[in-house]
């Protein structure tokens, strides 16, 4: 198969997004929706991740993206994972349906990479990967993406930063909630519940689901349960105490593959635990202080479809324990973050077959962290730095960005930075490390249009090639990447979007792309909304630039792979409400995956109900 193939189909999807959003200012001579115009003035929006305080993001230079509730309800989704699978600029990789295993890269960086957060304290395993399609999207009110190095405020977080924002307490009322419950091809099923309400001081959120299929791929069951608790108390005078628990159990069928002779069967659980104290000293200085644990065990059950090798059992143990300390000041023209840091971890491998050892290691971790906002009238500069010290070495993170609100409708950013992450526990935690610099704009300057732009990039060192098993040699890259999103003012409660990234890749040592990471990623949406009716339509390209030599891993990414999401209110009251959803998957069978032992799921449907009171 050609390489120019994917290319030319692209091509062809490109010149029809630029037809649309061309056709789309004619089309506006409509009503706007005055709801979602926040769109249009989304810099004004505030955003807590990008330097460990809430501020606007028009003083924000990092490359940031923010997911709303009712954009992740919009998409019927199930997992966290449901959700990143339709951001610009992000990559996913899922070795099934509705809660299989799923690889997050951002700007096609490495899965490894990324840092995911709950609700600020990270969530990442003794490999540095998060198991994104575990996290029900039910317990989600916001979602907030970092897409570029963020260590100078999280530490090792080369490729980025997702976090997720639970619900809070829903305030003035004792008691509410909802249940919803969902049906489709293969017996995949997700149902829940939630009851939130405040009482006094005291208020609570609760949350507890199933979702299971017997499997969308052949052999790759998934039957799983989760609960998340979230209390608050707000304290006599200012300030707040609160805590969060997520526990997770789930058990399910990953990689089977006649090609390979073998299969996996992994139980899983999961559980993270945060408390915190959120307390105003001053009018203009806050102190916050966290603490959060993590326990993760699977065991794993590897088999030969053939009986060509005997099984084996292994058990995997990671322990998670920390907490953090910050002072946050507030000025008239400044924002002032800094802190400490503190994480133990533990991370144990036995194979149970012969009682053998795989790993048992430890590893603890300090970190100083300062950033900086100071506001010059249309120009915000934000300096910061952190310093890592582990049993691995030292590692200084610099940052250094700026915004400047050019005009009323025209916001510039520049960003560049250093950044880290530990590669995998087996690697002995080798430090794989980056510079970024990105510029960037976001714009309304074109009528009924609103437009997002980041150029980047990134020198990477000390990596090593994840498709290569045989690797030992660490390698430094350059990433030269642009990405753009799009969309339309809504006009009959209808509007357009678009996203495109292209990252180009390549050895510093010969000039050669690497392949197996995503050149090309392409998002497309159709939307509607009229509080009644609800649909949204989109389409996903990734070519993942792989190539038949020297491993015939024989991706496929012909055309995009659509989904259709449709919810109908038929009662809605002041507080209650009788909702159904509909949700087409694939709807024409498109082929996204980049080994052929790993495709995508085929078309499928899937439908329910759901109810608030």
């Amino acid at each position: 198969m050609p390489i120019t193939q994917p290319l030319h189909s692209l091509r062809a999807l490109l010149t029809a997004i630029c037809l649309c959003l061309c056709l789309a200012p004619c089309l506006a001579w409509g009503q706007e929706d005055d709801e979602t115009m926040g769109l249009f003035s989304a810099w004004q929006v505030s955003s807590s991740t990008a330097s460990r305080s809430s501020k606007p993001l028009s003083q924000t230079a990092e490359n940031v993206t923010i997911i709303t509730n009712s954009e992740i309800e919009a998409l019927n989704a199930h997992t966290l994972a449901d959700v990143l699978a339709s951001v610009p600029g992000i990559q996913v990789a899922s070795l099934g349906g509705p809660g299989s295993t799923a690889f997050t890269t951002i700007q096609s960086s490495s899965a490894f990479h990324t840092l995911v957060l709950l609700d600020g304290a990270p969530i990442n395993n003794s490999d540095n990967f998060t198991d994104v399609a575990l996290i029900p999207a039910r317990i989600i009110e916001r979602i907030e993406i970092v897409k570029g190095a963020a260590s100078s405020a999280w530490g090792q977080a080369l490729g980025g930063v997702i976090n997720i924002i639970t619900k809070t307490p829903e305030p003035g009322r004792t008691i509410g909630g909802s249940a919803s419950a969902s049906l489709g091809e293969r017996t995949t099923a997700d149902t829940g519940a939630e009851l939130s309400g405040t009482t006094g001081r005291l208020g609570y959120y609760l949350s507890g689901g199933y979702l299971g299929s017997n499997g969308l791929l052949p052999n790759r069951p998934l039957f799983s349960n989760n609960a998340y608790i979230k209390l608050t108390y707000d304290l006599p005078g200012r300030g707040q105490l609160w805590g969060t628990f997520l526990y997770t159990r789930a058990s399910r069928g990953d990689n089977f593959s006649t090609l390979l002779d073998f299969k996996e069967e992994a139980d899983l659980r999961y559980l993270y635990a945060t408390l915190g104290l959120r307390r105003p000293l001053t009018e203009r200085l806050d102190l916050e202080i966290n603490t959060h644990y993590a326990g993760r065990d699977k065991n794993d059950y590897i088999s030969s479809l053939s009986d060509q090798f005997p099984p084996s059992n292994q058990h995997f143990r990671d322990r998670t324990g920390g907490g953090s300390a910050r002072i946050v000041w507030r000025g008239e023209q400044q924002l002032l973050v800094g802190g400490v840091e503190y994480e133990h971890e533990e991370f144990k491998g036995t194979d149970l077959t012969d009682q053998s050892s795989l790993y048992n290691k430890t590893r603890d971790r300090w970190g100083l962290f300062l950033n900086d906002t100071i506001k010059l009238g249309p120009v915000s500069l934000t300096p910061g730095g952190r310093f890592d010290t582990t049993s691995n070495g030292d590692q200084f993170s610099p940052s250094l960005g700026a915004t400047w609100q050019l005009t009323d409708s025209t916001l510039l950013r520049a960003y560049t930075a250093r950044g880290y992450s530990y590669s995998n526990k087996d690697a002995n935690w080798s430090v794989q490390k980056i510079w970024t610099t990105q510029t960037g704009f976001e714009s309304t300057a074109v009528p009924y249009l609103w437009l997002k732009g980041s150029f980047f990039r990134n020198m990477t060192w000390n990596v090593l090639d994840q498709r290569n098993l045989d690797s030992t040699i660490p390698e430094q890259r350059i990433a030269l990447g642009a990405e753009l999103e799009a969309r339309t003012i809504p006009v009959y409660n209808t509007s357009l979007g678009a996203g495109y990234l292209f990252v180009d890749t390549t050895r510093t040592s010969d000039g050669s792309q690497v392949r197996a990471v995503a050149r090309h990623t392409l998002q497309l949406a159709l939307r509607y909304d009229d509080k009644t009716y609800r649909g949204i339509l989109t389409g996903r390209h990734i070519w993942w630039n792989h190539v038949r030599e020297p491993i015939n891993f024989n991706g496929r990414y012909y055309g995009l792979v659509w989904d259709l999401h449709l919810g109908a209110m038929l009662i809605k009251r002041e507080n209650s409400s009788l909702e159904l959803f509909f949700s087409g998957h694939n709807l024409f069978n498109g082929a996204q995956y980049q080994d052929e032992t790993q495709p995508n799921t085929p078309r499928w449907f899937e439908g329910g109900i759901k109810v608030r009171f």
